[in-house]
């Protein structure tokens, strides 16, 4: 009876015992599985760490390029917007320098024009009669006779070798008109001047008009030599 209390109480103290070696190996087995997926995760995560770096340089390296890019396009833009202006400059001053050398040249020949123009002859009576009027428009104005002259552009040995004419139809119109019916074209100015000046040689009355005229200021005070 004892012997079989006995046997019991053995096989349910091994039964323990394996129980007890089943535990602890189960346990170990569980911290080595903990401890290979803890150790793979680190490992994964050393992975990503890494490769996020590398990308990380990557990136750095190829901006430095854009922004040499950038600025080496910038300065490219810089310099093509200076040498666009300048361009853009010189060309306004040679267009400038273009129409100030026409305006000149425009004005030149306006100039030479009006003095081909105010210096042309006169070739009738009718324009010698005219001249002198201008001339003594411009001298009643209180100039000189010599700047009244240069203004008609005409010298006053002209002015004067005419002046009978514009004398005899202004203090005598009259004889003057009687005078012109006969004057042809063909006979030069200078000779119907010495006509008029025989007409008032030969009238005492005329010559009076003549001398109040020029006291007044109505005809020039041409003296003759």
């Amino acid at each position: 009876m004892e012997n079989s209390v006995k046997s019991r109480k053995g096989l349910r103290t091994r039964a323990k015992r394996n129980d007890s070696v089943e535990m602890d190996a189960l346990e170990k087995t569980c911290v080595s599985d903990t401890s290979d997926e803890l150790t793979k995760e680190r490992d994964y995560l050393k992975e990503q760490l890494v490769s996020a770096l590398k990308r990380e340089d990557t990136g750095s390296s190829q901006a430095i390029p854009l922004s040499s890019d950038s600025s080496h396009d910038s300065s490219d833009e810089s310099s093509s917007d200076t040498v666009s202006d300048s361009s853009t400059s010189s060309e306004e001053d040679r267009k400038k320098k273009r129409t100030k050398k026409g305006e000149r040249k425009k004005h030149g020949k306006k100039s030479k024009k009006m003095e081909k123009k105010t210096r042309q002859r006169a070739q009738t009576p009718q324009q010698v009669v005219a001249r002198y009027k201008n001339i003594l428009r411009h001298f009643s104005r209180g100039g000189t006779m010599s700047a009244a002259f240069k203004h008609a552009g005409v010298d006053r040995n002209t002015v004067v070798v005419n002046a009978p004419i514009a004398e005899l139809y202004i203090a005598a119109p009259d004889k003057y008109k009687e005078l012109l019916k006969n004057h042809s074209s063909q006979v030069k100015l200078s000779a119907f001047a010495t006509q008029c000046a025989a007409v008032i040689q030969e009238d005492p009355a005329v010559q009076d008009t003549i001398k109040a005229f020029k006291a007044s200021g109505k005809l020039l005070p041409l003296k003759r030599k």
